[in-house]
């Protein structure tokens, strides 16, 4: 289909043969593809793997496809490139045969077997709403922004933060009018746009690599979860520590010679293979914790040298605190052993070996006991001499 023909028809619904019809390379879900000009059989090897499309292939295979949900396609170099609905159009591709689904024959087969015996449920011609000049292509964009950035079911973190960068860069449209178009209220793309360039700048410079990482992530990034970058940056302890502003949105946010403390920052939240670090954090509760280790220099030693964040705190906690809470937890758990020892009496052999232990425990509760009628009594005596 020439583009003027794709003029002529722009915002309308019309059936289109799949062979004129093309995956999209650049969907934003696609983002774990990690090829650059991937050609269409890697880009549909790559739905199917990532995100399965067996459900589709049943439905398919015995209903045909369903007119009541158009695919949606946009224009580009005189082709149509399905912008909505490419896990349809792989689906559609593998059972009607396309060479670009020849690596998914083994899967497709039995799905084709039914298609054959449900005498070809049509499928091969399915509707498409096609968009084509400025006006209809702002129009897609608000469709796809609402749809799934704003929709319950939205794509992921990372996918949503790709479509936001590529419209910024291509339409030349700043954050708040995209805000505007899809109704988005709490400056949920100003953090996904923020954690998508921080992330970008440190690949680039190699300051980070995706997968050095020990925390996995879902959808369309799996090498990392991309959820925690823009959750930690929303504390302002941590874009303090990279000297970001809170409302900085452009491409390379960190200055140069800030560079090295994006590696501390994603080196705490995810580890590195390449070195043998450990993550700092044993799930995202724990993010707001991290982020405020960075403002204090104690703390961020710590940090740099791959302590956890529950070993940090425990290090750095107060005497006093550590002091109250170690003996109210120690003295609980004696109370319940020897609740459950008048219960439960152990073996010979159990008590005999646990003996030396207990009594090293009571020796130590004996120090710590001395100890502290010690300081008491200095306190009793000072305060007699006033």
């Amino acid at each position: 289909m020439n583009q003027l023909v794709i003029d002529e028809v722009s915002g309308q619904r019309l059936n289109v043969a799949l062979e004129e019809l093309y995956l999209d390379a650049k969907n934003p879900r696609f983002g774990g593809l990690g090829r650059v000009n991937p050609t269409q059989a890697e880009v549909l090897d790559h739905i199917v793997d990532a995100f399965g499309v067996d459900d589709l292939l049943s439905s398919l295979s015995i209903n045909g496809y369903f007119d009541a949900e158009p695919l949606v396609a946009r224009s580009e170099d005189g082709k149509l490139v399905v912008a909505e609905g490419n896990r349809r159009l792989a689906a559609c591709l593998m059972l009607a045969g396309d060479e670009r689904a020849l690596r998914q024959r083994d899967k497709a087969a039995p799905y084709i077997e039914v298609w054959n015996q449900k005498k070809r449920p049509s499928l091969e011609r399915p509707p498409v709403i096609v968009f084509s000049g400025d006006e209809d292509q702002t129009g897609l964009l608000s469709y796809l922004g609402v749809r799934h950035i704003s929709a319950a079911k939205s794509w992921d973190s990372y996918a949503k933060a790709a479509w936001v960068a590529d419209v910024v860069e291509k339409h030349k449209l700043s954050v708040s009018e995209i805000a505007k178009m899809i109704g988005d209220q709490h400056r949920t793309i100003d953090r996904l746009l923020q954690g998508f360039y921080v992330v970008k700048q440190l690949e680039a410079s190699g300051k980070f690599i995706p997968t050095n990482s020990q925390k996995g992530g879902r959808g369309s990034v799996t090498a990392y979860p991309f959820s925690w970058v823009y959750t930690i940056l929303g504390y302002s302890a941590t874009r303090d520590y990279l000297d970001i502003a809170d409302t900085q949105t452009v491409p390379n946010p960190i200055k140069s010679e800030q560079l090295a403390k994006g590696t501390v920052l994603m080196t705490a939240m995810f580890g590195d293979r390449s070195r043998g670090r450990s993550s700092s954090v044993t799930d995202s509760r724990q993010l707001g914790r991290l982020a405020g280790m960075f403002a204090n220099p104690e703390t961020l030693t710590m940090i740099e040298q791959g302590k956890t964040v529950d070993e940090i705190e425990a290090a750095t906690q107060k005497i006093e605190d550590k002091l109250r809470q170690g003996v109210h937890t120690v003295r609980e758990i004696l109370r319940d052993l020897v609740s459950r020892l008048d219960e439960t009496p152990v073996d010979r052999e159990v008590a005999m070996a646990m003996v030396f232990p207990a009594e090293k425990a009571n020796s130590v509760a004996g120090s710590l006991a001395r100890k502290l009628k010690e300081i008491a009594n200095e306190s009793s005596g000072a305060e007699g001499h006033e």
